[in-house]
């Protein structure tokens, strides 16, 4: 007997025998995997040919495997997890050689030295010379989507939506305090805003919000009695705001350093600073791929 050597046929016949196992009969598998019922049986008999065995019974009593069938059914689950794993590394290596790497994330984090992002793209870089990363910035209420939606592939997110097609994981804590300018009319009243009751305070505090949700802000902000005068989409608009002198705000502590500006004071409260945990966000069905887990090794050697 001459010796059985897989084709490209086998393997398609393969596939195909697996679903009518596995979904219970031919109809099952043809529906399963979107095609005629007559293109799955012919390609079970052509794979019976191919083998030299009867490895089913099918008809009025129902659908079953041989004991033929049964051997050639668990070497075949085996033969799929290989050609899998094969696939895998296949497109992982890839991957490693070239591309684009779509990276997303908020205004400021870039220049917050706790989250490392400019030392993880130059390890990138040296690591993958041949790959693109590209960074964009994005307001915090779509990054989720964004990358749910692979056009993104990694999401730098502080308002986690907890979708079920990402994964999420801890990146790094930005600290926010309350400011507000030396020469806003507002000085006084905000500076000493923490040294008496919330009832006792007659005129409320200008306030500048996030035009996007900020969940773990809204139990700081329900405790003084703010008037909300202006909101920013971005943290350099609010900081504007903040030091136009229109009213105090929560900044990242790194942003309001980075100016340099003496103008801008810390108001400090019993509730600051507030802890923000930031979370990298990509795809559960991208979890394996090469270039994300580099990406995310990249930040954890920061």
């Amino acid at each position: 007997m001459a010796r059985f050597l897989t084709s490209s046929y086998d393997v398609r016949h393969l596939r195909t025998f697996l679903a009518v196992v596995e979904h219970g009969g031919l109809s099952s598998a043809a529906y399963r995997l979107g095609v005629s019922l007559s293109s799955v049986s012919r390609d079970l008999s052509a794979f019976e040919t191919r083998l030299g065995l009867e490895l089913c019974r099918r008809g009025r009593s129902g659908f079953s495997l041989t004991p033929q069938g049964e051997d050639v059914y668990q070497a075949a689950v085996g033969l799929r997890s290989s050609l899998q794993s094969f696939e895998e590394t296949v497109e992982n290596t890839r991957q490693s050689l070239g591309g684009t790497l779509m990276l997303g994330t908020i205004d400021s984090v870039i220049t917050n030295p706790n989250a490392g992002i400019v030392a993880a793209l130059a390890r990138m870089h040296r690591m993958f010379p041949d790959m693109q990363v590209s960074v964009s910035m994005h307001t915090v209420s779509i990054i989720d989507m964004y990358v749910r939606d692979s056009k993104l592939d990694v999401g730098i997110t502080g308002q986690p939506e907890d979708l079920e097609q990402l994964v999420y994981e801890p990146a790094f804590i930005e600290s926010h305090q309350l400011y507000i300018a030396r020469h806003s009319p507002y000085f006084d009243l905000a500076f000493h805003m923490d040294e008496r009751p919330q009832s006792q305070m007659q005129q409320r505090i200008p306030y500048i919000a996030r035009e996007y949700r900020t969940d773990i802000f809204k139990a700081f902000e329900r405790e003084y009695p703010f008037q909300v005068v202006a909101r920013g989409s971005t943290l350099e608009a609010i900081l504007a705001s903040v030091l136009a002198g229109v009213g105090c705000a929560l900044l990242p502590s790194h942003l309001v350093q980075s100016t340099g500006d003496i103008q801008l004071v810390e108001i400090k409260t019993r509730h600051t600073p507030i802890d923000v945990q930031f979370h990298f966000a990509y795809r559960r069905d991208a979890a394996k791929r090469r270039a994300i887990r580099a990406m995310l090794d990249c930040f954890r050697k920061r």
